[in-house]
């Protein structure tokens, strides 16, 4: 069994959208996909008192990712989501691992994109 790494604050650590995301693009706001993307470089709600390689703990259910960048060009938001550019929230974790109470995120862990957790 490979060995998941777990997540920090770190702009190496990168968030990739597995699927495209329509969004209506001016003028005319026709269906665009984009190919959408985040880092983990300006994370918000780490562990700071834990270090993962040198920097903080990127945990469930506190920390997040504050941007999603790629389809800043479909500025009226998505055809689903309505949103373009929103925050990024883990959607799943370790089942066994935690650091402050909190599930640790891991490589390969899949993310809600673009502002739409619904608090699954």
């Amino acid at each position: 069994m490979a060995k998941k790494l777990g997540a920090r604050k770190d702009s190496k650590w990168l968030i990739v959208g597995i699927l495209p995301d329509v969004c209506l693009t001016p003028p005319l706001n026709i269906p665009v996909p984009y190919q959408v993307i985040s880092d983990l470089g300006d994370a918000q709600g780490v562990i700071d008192n834990v270090q993962l390689n040198g920097n903080p703990a990127f945990v469930f259910d506190k920390s997040k990712a504050p941007k999603t960048r790629g389809d800043e060009a479909g500025s009226s938001g998505g055809v689903k989501s309505g949103t373009s550019g929103g925050d990024c929230w883990p959607k799943e974790h370790s089942n066994t691992v935690r650091i402050g109470k909190k599930y640790v995120i891991r490589e390969g862990d899949k993310f809600h994109m673009n502002g739409r957790f619904n608090g699954e």
